[in-house]
């Protein structure tokens, strides 16, 4: 994760990030001045804990589409984005998952995020199972379709 400030340069810059919480730091303080001045420690503790995995699957150049297309029409439209691949949404737990094709290999990549660790982690074996039992059913299609040379 990076931070970018795109008034001063367009790309992601770690040292203004650094001055800009500092920035940040001392404005809190001036603004609750009669309170004791919290730590970096502090505030990092008042966060929100979020877990976010990924993992990697190998899927062929041809079944790749196939299974895009599946996801899309097996699940309800108003749980998915397909801004970058197929994202579907948890919408009771604030939670999701990304199937994400690569643009160069003959891989999908899953990534699962959430405040609760056990639903990443479960969602994570999910799909993944999901999508190398499309995978491997495709392929079984496309062998008997095409008989092998001999």
């Amino acid at each position: 994760m990076g931070f970018i400030f795109p008034q001063l340069h367009p790309g992601f810059d770690a040292m203004f990030s650094i001055a800009k919480l500092i920035e940040m730091l001392t404005v809190q303080q001036q603004d609750f001045s009669k309170t004791m001045p919290r730590s970096l420690g502090q505030i990092r503790a008042e966060l929100p804990r979020v877990c976010h995995r990924s993992l990697t699957v190998r899927c062929p150049w041809t079944v790749k589409g196939a299974l895009m297309r599946h996801l899309v029409e097996t699940h309800p439209p108003e749980t998915i984005e397909l801004i970058d691949g197929v994202k579907i949404l948890n919408l009771t737990h604030d939670s999701w998952i990304l199937i994400l094709p690569d643009a160069g290999e003959p891989l999908v990549h899953l990534h699962a995020d959430s405040n609760d660790r056990g639903w990443v982690d479960e969602t994570l074996r999910e799909y993944r199972a999901q999508v190398q039992e499309f995978v491997d059913r495709e392929q079984e299609m496309t062998e008997e379709e095409s008989p092998s040379l001999v």
